[in-house]
């Protein structure tokens, strides 16, 4: 099939090649000082066909990054969830300049704390006390300790496939898990999602005190379920945690927790709530929290890092202040993105389907192919402008003519990917490397 090279994202193009010279260049010098050239493991260059993407982005604004070859893309990666406004937004730069010039850190405490605190307990319904940690593993590990010791009860139930980053009880249930202690593993099992059942059996034995869980993802819940889950675990005299550091601040402004109108014990939030800054929260009630004034250990010198805080307070203000219209924009999008998608798969009769819930979907091909199959299509996704992994998270600076222009461009790449697939020519058009996966989430 003759390709229009017209297409082509603006960059380095060599007889209709994306180039990425620089990128590899670097990736070279990356390997010889960092493991796997990357600090994390799903930007890493495995993760799609060597030498069919960038690897190194130098800079981005609004929707669009541009590599270190000159290349330049519509990101739909959202940079892995935290982004949310878009890059570089002026409002939430200027709040970190501002606070910049009066310092970072200090050696007690910024009353920035208690301003964030305090917002974040107006708007998420179960937020009482707050801490704030770095990442999503920071403050998945403190309420699964807080809940420990609030109980007494070490174990610990999750849904199967629910990831909560990489402290110990998560990675357990992974094939990650080397060096991990077998009483570790030990301490964690799994439920069925949107199956009640299936919970219920797990905490009648009665060692449970934990139940923690995305309250969604790429799965709604079925009507009842998760009010059925806060039942049981009040029943059973275990505490929940919603785990909503990808659905916080993108569901709602209160998270799914709001959204769906179940209220847990605790929920850890993050990514979305800074745009792209380095914090994220444990909120819960008083009694629980109160934990943290006692014997349960939890502390560290940047977690009141000072810019980070005004970037979440200028990021959750903006939303706040214009929450029917951000978030309608996020969930409209997203929905039109995955509708495009699916239809235009039964159209062409291509075995793939894009899933989730409005403001975030994964891509997954069912065909016999399935990593090639992915492989080709982000590398012809980027030839049309258009950065793609297997999440798809929507901002507000996608624009109605930035999805528009996304949806032809996913719809010329999935009709190339059926004609390479049934001429069996993935390989030859790869040209290189595939992808590998990261890890499985149950073993």
């Amino acid at each position: 099939m003759m390709r229009d090279l017209s297409i082509l994202a603006i960059g380095v193009v060599e007889d209709g090649v994306m180039k990425f010279d620089n990128s590899l260049k670097l990736l070279d010098k990356a390997l010889k000082v960092i493991p796997k050239g990357t600090q994390t493991l799903s930007r890493c260059y495995d993760q799609w066909a060597k030498g069919t993407v960038p690897i190194f982005i130098d800079r981005a604004d609004g929707a669009y990054m541009y590599d270190v070859d000159g290349n330049e893309f519509v990101d739909l990666m959202g940079g892995l969830g935290p982004i949310i406004l878009g890059y570089n937004h002026p409002i939430v730069n200027s709040a970190i300049q501002e606070q910049l010039d009066k310092g970072s850190i200090f050696s007690i405490s910024s009353p920035l704390e208690a301003e964030l605190a305090e917002l974040l307990v107006e708007i998420i319904p179960c937020a009482e006390f707050v801490r704030f940690g770095k990442n999503g593993s920071d403050v998945t590990s403190i309420a699964v300790r807080i809940s420990r010791a609030y109980t007494g009860k070490e174990h610990i139930l999750s849904p199967t496939g629910h990831y909560h980053g990489w402290a110990d009880f998560c990675a357990a249930s992974s094939t990650k898990n080397k060096g991990l202690p077998e009483s570790i593993k030990s301490l964690v099992d799994h439920f069925e999602y949107n199956d009640l059942d299936s919970l219920e059996a797990k905490l009648k034995i009665g060692k449970f005190g934990t139940v923690i869980m995305e309250p969604a993802r790429l799965e709604a819940p079925n009507e009842g379920f998760l009010q059925g889950v806060r039942d049981l675990c009040t029943k059973h005299d275990a505490i929940l945690i919603f785990d909503e550091i990808v659905t916080g601040f993108r569901w709602a402004i209160g998270g799914a927790q709001e959204y769906y109108g179940v209220v847990p014990d605790m929920a850890t939030v993050g990514k979305a709530m800074s745009n792209g800054m380095p914090i994220s929260a444990l909120v819960g009630k008083k009694e629980l929290m109160k934990e943290l004034e006692g014997d349960v250990f939890f502390s560290g010198t940047y977690l009141g890092e000072t810019l980070s805080i005004v970037s979440a307070i200028a990021t959750i203000n903006i939303m706040k202040d214009n929450r029917k219209a951000v978030f309608s924009h996020l969930w409209a999008k997203g929905d039109a993105l995955r509708i495009a998608f699916n239809e235009h798969c039964d159209e062409i009769g291509l075995d793939a389907e894009m899933v989730g819930i409005g403001p975030l979907s994964n891509i997954k091909f069912g065909t016999s192919d399935q990593s090639g199959c992915k492989d080709l299509f982000c590398k012809l996704m980027a030839e049309r402008g258009f950065f793609v992994g297997v999440a798809v998270y929507v901002t507000l600076a996608h624009s109605d003519e930035v999805i528009e222009r996304a949806i032809n461009a996913m719809k010329s790449s999935l009709f190339e990917v059926a004609d390479a697939l049934e001429n069996r020519t993935i390989d030859t058009q790869l040209g290189g490397e595939r992808s590998v996966s990261i890890f499985r989430k149950e073993i």
